[in-house]
């Protein structure tokens, strides 16, 4: 579930990025994580689960958080798609210790986000090595 909602977040991204940039994705971003640590909250306290895995938007956050800083660019977006993935699957230090000691809907979100973060660390590292 996680990569899907990773991949159809990147349609939104280009929308959002073609008609407003990147500070209206950003913005979307920040409303939706606001929003993503409420509903996660309520809906992972109803089915008794800590990190339910049909819940998606945290991933859409923090995709779009790496995509906030990249062109539209079919190669771009792939390789931000991927560092993305990489990072929340991989889930390295401090990621790992983060997700275990925050629950509910904080919790949830927070993860991706760090994801987002190491993905745009390496995407910005790139950008100073190949340019």
């Amino acid at each position: 579930p996680g990569t899907f909602g990773s991949l159809g977040s990147l349609p939104f991204a280009v929308i959002l990025m073609h008609f407003g940039g990147q500070a209206v994705l950003l913005s979307f971003s920040i409303i939706f994580f606001i929003i993503g640590i409420y509903l996660s909250d309520l809906y992972s306290k109803e089915i008794n689960k800590d990190d339910p895995s049909e819940i998606v938007i945290d991933e859409v956050v923090g995709q779009w958080l790496v995509l906030c800083i990249v062109p539209i660019n079919i190669k771009m977006y792939i390789i931000s798609f991927i560092l993305f993935r990489f990072f929340d699957i991989l889930k390295p230090w401090p990621i790992n210790i983060i997700e275990k000691k925050f629950k509910g809907g904080f919790g949830i979100m927070i993860d991706d986000i760090l994801a987002a973060i190491y993905s745009i660390i390496v995407l910005i590292i790139l950008n100073f090595t190949i340019s």
